[in-house]
C-alpha cells in the first residue's frame, strides 16, 4: 500500500507534456531575445486545461518590482482571464533574466519557474547563456533543474 501511495504522489509532481511544451517556449522565447540584445524583462505565460494561453511582459520597474507583479497577476487571476477568453489557470511559467552562482562565480542565466494544478509544489529551472546581443554567436546551454517553489496557485 505505501508504494501505491508513493507512486500516486510522484505521478502528480511529473511534468505534463502540455506544461513542458509551455515552458519550452517561454524559454525559446527569452533566448532568442536575447540573442537580438532585446530585454524582456519577466515573461509569464499562463495557460487553461483547454490549452487557452495568456502571455504578459512585465518591464514597466525593476527586476523585483516586476517579477513580484508577475506571481501578484496568476495568484489574482487564478480563476481566469475572461479579455483574453483564458478559464481558470491550470498551469503557468515566469522567466526573467539573472545570475546563478556556479563554482563561486556567477554566471547570467534564463530563470524559469513553473506549476501544474495537480503538483504538490513548483519548479525552477535555469539556462545558462552568454553573448547577448550577438545574434547567430550567442550560446546557451541545456536547462538545468534549479530547485523547489511554492504554487502560485
Amino acid at each position: 500500500m505505501s508504494e501505491e501511495i508513493y507512486n500516486n504522489e510522484a505521478s502528480q509532481d511529473e511534468v505534463s507534456a502540455e506544461l513542458d511544451a509551455m515552458v519550452c517556449d517561454l524559454i525559446d522565447d527569452m533566448l532568442n531575445g536575447l540573442a537580438d540584445g532585446e530585454d524582456l524583462g519577466v515573461v509569464l505565460i499562463a495557460e487553461d486545461a483547454n490549452g487557452n494561453r495568456y502571455q504578459a511582459c512585465f518591464t514597466e520597474d525593476g527586476p523585483e518590482a516586476c517579477l513580484e507583479g508577475a506571481q501578484h497577476f496568476i495568484e489574482a487571476n487564478a480563476a481566469g482571464i475572461q479579455s483574453d477568453h483564458v478559464g481558470p489557470l491550470d498551469r503557468y511559467a515566469i522567466a526573467y533574466t539573472g545570475g546563478v552562482e556556479l563554482d563561486c562565480e556567477f554566471q547570467d542565466a534564463v530563470i524559469v519557474s513553473f506549476y501544474q494544478r495537480g503538483m504538490s509544489m513548483g519548479y525552477s529551472a535555469y539556462v545558462l547563456y552568454e553573448g547577448a546581443g550577438t545574434g547567430e554567436d550567442f550560446r546557451w546551454c541545456d536547462p538545468e533543474p534549479a530547485g523547489e517553489e511554492p504554487a502560485l496557485l
